[in-house]
C-alpha cells in the first residue's frame, strides 16, 4: 500500500493554516449543498462522515446528519465492507479520487445500491484535508429501465444530427439548456464574432450585443426561459471587426413528456440589409411626421394644451396618427386629432395633406361638422381607398366653450373636479373617405375651471388584449388631472401611467385640454428620467463593470451635489461585487428617484442567501464586510432572501436630486 507524504515540523504551521482556511469555506459549501438537487456529503481522511445534506439524509431515511452519524458504523453492507475499505485506503493514501459501488443501509433496515464518488481537498503539500462527495442511487437508474436509456440514446443521436445539419446552414445556430445557458454554437457564430468557445459558452454572448438593444434582450430572453414561450427578437451583434449588424433571433423550446422545457434550439439570421432599408424608410417617414406634427402647441394662462405621439413598437414605422392645435386671428383655438389607416410613407404624406386642409378650412368655416364634410370629399377624391377617423373643433376666445364634430373617432373623455372619474363625450359620424358627406353632428361643451378633456387615437387603449380594460385605465388616468396643474407634461404622464412600459401595438396619439385658473405650475420631473433599469448576468464580470459605469453616469447627471457621488459609487461597487461573487445569475438593478433620494433595488435569480446582517463584522472574518460598507455608505439597506426566488436588496443612496424643469 502506498504511503502519504512525510510532513516535517516546519511544515505543520502552513498546513494548519490551510486546514483553517478549508474549515472557513466549509460553512459556505454546506449552505449551498442543502439546496442543490443532489445527495452530497463530506468525509474526513480517516473515513468519518462529518456531513450529509438534507437530500442525502432523507434518501437513507434519517431525519438529519446527527441521526445518520450514530448509524454510520452500520451503513456499509457487511459483504461490501472489506472491498470498500481497501479502495478508500488506497484513495486516501494517494490523495486521489475515491469511487465505489456498494450497498448502504437505510434506517428501516433495507439496503440501497449506490455509487459513491468523492474528491479530496488538499493543502499546499498535497495532504487531504477533507473529501467532498456525491451519492448516486443505482437502483433508480435501473428502475428507469431500458426505455429510458434508449430514449436518452435517441436524444443524443438527434442532438448530433441537429448539430451536423446546423453546421451546413448559412445562419448562426445555437442550443441552450433549460436555464437559458448556451452550450453549443455552430461555426458561423465564432466566424462572425471572433469569440472562442470558452468566451461564448454560458452567458458570454452578452458581450456581443449593441448597448441600445441589450436591456430589451435581457428582458425578453429571461421571460421566455421563465414561461417557456418561444423567443423572437431583432437586435444588433458586433462583428469581429467592430461593426454591428442586425439579426433576427428565434428560439423554440424542447419539452419532455411532462411538458417541462429541457432545451432551447435557436437561430440568428442576418437581416442587416433589409433592416437598413427599413430604417431609411422609417427615417423618411419620421422626417415627414416631424414636419407635419406641430413643434409647439398654444398655451394660455387658463388653458393648457399638451400632446404626445407614440409609434408602434412592432412595425417600427411611423403611422398615420396626428394631433394639432393653433390659434386663429379671432383668438379662437382650432384643434384636430385623427388616424389614417396604415403606416409608413403613404400614411405620413396623407397626414400632411389633412392637416393642411384642416388649417385652410378653419379660416373659411366656423362649423366643425361642415369642415368634416369637406374633408370627406377631399379624402374620397384624392385617396378613395383610404379611411380616416378624426375630430375637429374650436375653443372660444374666452376658453369657456368647446365645439367639435366626430368622424368615426373614439369619443373624447372629460374629467371634472366635481365628478367621480372621467366620462365619455358624445360621438358619432362615419369615417372620412366614404364620400357620403353627411352624418356629422355639432357637439357643444361648456368647460368648467379645473376640467380636463382628453382626445386620443385607438392605439392608446389597444395596447393589451382587453379593450374595455384599456379604456377604463385611460379614463382613470385622465381623472387624476382634474384640478391638478402641478404636472409639467400631463399628456406624457398619462401615457406612462396607461402603458406602464408595455409596448405599443399600434401607433398612438393623445391630446390634453386642461381648463384651469391662472396659477404658477410647480416644478415637475419628466417621469422617464426618474426610473431606470439595467439587466445582465452577474457571471459576466465585464457586463457588471459596464453596468456600474452606466449607473454612476446616470446618478451623476441627476445629482445636485457631485461631492456626494463618492460614497454612492463606493456603495454601488460593493453591491455589484456581492452580485458577482455570491449570486451568479440573471440580475436586475432598478433605480427609482421619484422621491428626494434614489432607491436602488437589486434582484437576482440565484439560489438565495441565508439571513445576513449589516452589522460591523468580526475583524478576523472574511465575510460580511461588503454588506456593512453598503449600510454605512447609504441612508438605509434591507435584504430579503428566499431559497427559490433569489435575493432582493433595497438601498437608499445619500444623494439629493437636482431640480429639473420639464419642457
Amino acid at each position: 500500500m502506498r504511503k502519504g507524504p512525510v510532513i516535517s515540523k516546519a511544515q505543520k504551521l502552513p498546513s494548519a493554516i490551510a486546514h483553517a482556511n478549508a474549515e472557513r469555506s466549509l460553512a459556505a459549501w454546506r449552505s449551498t449543498a442543502d439546496v442543490l438537487p443532489a445527495m452530497l456529503f463530506t468525509l474526513m481522511p480517516n473515513g468519518y462522515v462529518d456531513y450529509v445534506n438534507g437530500r442525502c439524509a432523507a434518501f437513507l431515511g434519517y431525519a438529519n446528519h446527527e441521526a445518520l452519524a450514530r448509524a454510520a458504523p452500520r451503513l456499509v453492507h457487511p459483504g461490501d465492507l472489506a472491498r470498500v475499505a481497501r479502495s478508500w485506503s488506497d484513495a486516501a493514501a494517494g490523495a486521489h479520487e475515491f469511487r465505489a459501488e456498494l450497498r448502504v443501509a437505510r434506517a428501516d433496515g433495507s439496503y440501497a445500491s449506490v455509487v459513491v464518488r468523492a474528491a479530496p481537498e488538499c493543502d499546499a503539500f498535497g495532504v487531504p484535508v477533507r473529501y467532498y462527495g456525491v451519492l448516486t442511487d443505482v437502483e433508480r437508474d435501473r428502475r428507469s429501465g431500458p426505455e429510458t436509456i434508449e430514449d436518452e440514446l435517441i436524444a443524443r443521436k438527434s442532438e448530433r444530427q441537429f448539430q451536423g445539419l446546423a453546421e451546413g446552414l448559412p445562419v448562426i445556430c445555437w442550443t441552450a439548456d433549460a436555464t437559458g445557458s448556451f452550450d453549443w454554437y455552430n461555426h458561423r457564430w465564432y466566424e462572425f464574432t471572433g469569440q472562442t468557445p470558452e468566451e461564448a459558452v454560458g452567458w458570454g454572448w452578452q458581450a456581443m450585443h449593441h448597448p441600445d438593444d441589450f436591456l430589451d434582450v435581457m428582458r425578453k430572453w429571461p421571460h421566455s426561459i421563465a414561461t417557456g414561450e418561444p423567443f423572437e427578437m431583432e437586435f444588433r451583434l458586433r462583428r469581429r471587426d467592430g461593426e454591428y449588424r442586425w439579426f433576427i433571433a428565434r428560439a423554440e423550446p424542447l419539452r419532455d413528456d411532462a411538458g417541462r422545457v429541457v432545451r432551447w434550439y435557436g437561430s440568428n439570421v442576418d437581416i442587416d440589409e433589409q433592416k437598413r432599408a427599413h430604417e431609411r424608410t422609417k427615417q423618411i417617414a419620421e422626417t415627414l411626421q416631424d414636419v407635419f406634427l406641430p413643434k409647439r402647441l398654444p398655451q394660455f394662462a387658463d388653458l393648457r394644451i399638451d400632446a404626445v405621439y407614440l409609434p408602434a413598437e412592432k412595425d417600427a414605422l411611423v403611422g398615420g396618427d396626428w394631433f394639432d392645435a393653433f390659434e386663429l386671428p379671432d383668438r379662437r383655438v382650432a384643434f384636430s386629432i385623427g388616424d389614417v389607416a396604415g403606416h409608413g410613407l403613404e400614411a405620413a404624406v396623407m397626414v400632411g395633406r389633412l392637416r393642411q386642409a384642416i388649417f385652410t378650412l378653419t379660416f373659411l368655416l366656423n362649423d366643425p361638422a361642415a369642415i368634416l364634410v369637406q374633408l370627406d370629399r377631399i379624402v374620397a377624391h384624392q385617396d378613395p381607398d383610404t379611411m380616416v377617423t378624426a375630430i375637429v373643433g374650436f375653443i372660444d376666445p374666452a376658453h369657456k366653450c368647446l365645439t367639435y364634430a366626430n368622424a368615426g373617432h373614439p369619443p373624447p373623455l372629460i374629467a371634472r373636479k366635481t365628478d367621480f372619474g372621467a366620462q365619455a363625450l358624445p360621438c358619432g359620424g362615419v369615417p372620412l373617405g366614404l364620400g357620403r358627406g353627411m352624418g356629422y353632428q355639432l357637439q357643444t361643451l361648456h368647460a368648467e375651471s379645473g376640467s380636463v378633456v382628453a382626445m386620443y387615437t385607438d392605439g392608446m387603449v389597444e395596447f393589451g388584449r382587453d379593450l374595455i380594460a384599456g379604456e377604463a385605465k385611460l379614463a382613470a388616468a385622465v381623472a387624476l388631472l382634474a384640478g391638478n396643474t402641478t404636472i409639467g407634461r400631463p399628456a406624457r404622464a398619462i401615457q406612462e401611467l396607461v402603458f406602464n412600459d408595455a409596448p405599443a401595438r399600434d401607433d398612438a396619439a393623445l391630446m390634453i385640454l386642461q381648463f384651469a385658473p391662472e396659477r404658477p405650475v410647480a416644478l415637475a420631473f419628466e417621469p422617464s428620467l426618474l426610473t431606470r433599469t439595467w439587466r445582465f448576468h452577474s457571471s459576466d464580470a465585464k457586463a457588471a463593470q459596464v453596468c456600474r459605469r452606466e449607473i454612476a453616469e446616470y446618478l451623476r447627471n441627476l445629482a445636485e451635489n457631485p461631492d456626494e457621488m463618492f460614497a454612492a459609487e463606493l456603495a454601488l461597487g460593493e453591491i455589484l461585487a456581492n452580485l458577482v461573487q455570491h449570486a451568479p445569475s440573471l440580475s436586475e438593478i432598478s433605480i427609482d428617484w421619484v422621491t428626494e433620494n434614489p432607491v436602488v433595488t437589486v434582484r437576482d435569480s440565484g439560489p438565495g442567501l441565508p439571513a445576513l446582517k449589516f452589522d460591523l463584522p468580526d475583524p478576523a472574518a472574511e465575510q460580511g464586510r461588503g454588506l456593512y460598507l453598503i449600510s454605512a455608505l447609504t441612508k438605509g439597506a434591507t435584504l430579503n432572501t428566499a431559497v427559490e426566488s433569489g435575493t432582493q436588496l433595497r438601498v437608499t443612496l445619500n444623494l439629493r436630486r437636482r431640480r429639473i424643469q420639464c419642457s
